[in-house]
């Protein structure tokens, strides 16, 4: 397994062979998370994306993984800026006809972490 320089799983081991040398499972081990400094509350608005305030806060649309590792409530990355039909329906019962698909988290607050310097 390959990884491009710089991806956050390069340097991730790989599971290794049980006793009996069989593999148990082809992949790899959960790769480390970072515990971010947050510094900024950031309000979301309509048509937001991860990688366009990750280029907003840090220069590079790539580094959206920063957000998403100081918003541990939230589970999968889009979920950041989106809400789910699940949540939609918990949320405003009569939301779920009007937003059948889900529904932008417009105006909820998110942490900006600052971003380490990779050495």
């Amino acid at each position: 397994m390959a990884f491009f320089k710089g991806s956050a799983y390069e340097s991730v081991r790989l599971f290794e062979a049980d006793d009996s040398g069989a593999f148990v499972f082809r992949g790899l081990r959960a790769r480390r998370v970072r515990k971010p400094d947050p510094v900024l509350e950031h309000t979301i608005g309509l048509k937001e994306r991860l990688d366009s305030l990750s280029h907003e806060y840090y220069s590079e649309s790539r580094d959206w993984r920063w957000l998403v590792e100081a918003n541990p409530d939230i589970l999968f990355p889009e979920d950041l800026l989106w809400k789910s039909k699940a949540d939609v329906d918990q949320s405003d019962p009569g939301a779920a006809d009007e937003y059948p698909d889900g529904k932008e988290r417009v105006g909820e607050v998110i942490i900006v972490p600052r971003r380490e310097e990779i050495t």
